[in-house]
């Protein structure tokens, strides 16, 4: 089974760079134009699953317009906690924050901080969203389908089960960008067939 995995459309918080984890908003105009220019260039999908998240829905119809979508509530972003909605500047002086930019020996900053959720929790949730489409799509027969989520969630996902392996932030994805993969139903592994830059 191949999964075209990608990241939603611009949002203002990400023009902004602020941390939209769990906030509901929607694609900026700009978000929604890169979604339809991108969308003819993926392959065509049978179904889609998506976070719940409005962000995810508006980008999954208009990547494939009338396809089904089924929402994976684990697919949804990282719980920032008291970042939600806002960005470096803002936070700089924040002695929470510094602390949790700051930690050092670990490949996510966030690893162990008592904010939102931390790594471990992200990739063990999403890892469970995985294993419930991977159950759905065989047991509904199909061969291609979308997904759509979010930078961090897609990050934690392939840090996992991402093949070849690459460090965590090798699996950033742009807007509107991702990769197309076949998934092995047995380990859940994906391996890279096509990236796509968004």
């Amino acid at each position: 089974m191949e999964l075209i995995l990608i990241r939603h459309g611009t949002t203002q918080g990400n023009l902004e760079k602020r941390f939209v984890g769990t906030l509901d908003v929607p694609l900026t105009p700009q978000g929604e134009e890169l979604a339809r220019k991108v969308g003819p260039t993926l392959p065509y999908v049978e179904h889609i699953y998506r976070s719940p998240l409005m962000r995810c829905r508006q980008t999954a119809q208009l990547l494939w317009p009338g396809v089904e979508s089924t929402v994976i509530e684990e697919l949804r972003e990282t719980d920032f906690g008291p970042f939600e909605g806002k960005n470096h500047e803002e936070l700089k002086d924040d002695p929470l924050y510094q602390a949790w930019i700051g930690q050092p020996g670990t490949h996510l900053n966030f690893a162990a901080m008592p904010v939102g959720e931390t790594a471990e929790q992200v990739v063990e949730r999403v890892s469970i969203g995985l294993g419930k489409l991977a159950r759905d799509a065989a047991a509904r027969g199909f061969e291609r389908v979308g997904v759509v989520s979010h930078g961090g969630a897609l990050m934690g996902l392939l840090s996992k089960y991402g093949r070849p392996e690459r460090e965590y932030y090798g699996w950033m994805c742009p807007n509107c960008g991702g990769f197309r993969m076949a998934l092995d139903p047995d380990t859940l592994e994906l391996t890279v067939l096509e990236e796509y830059k968004g």
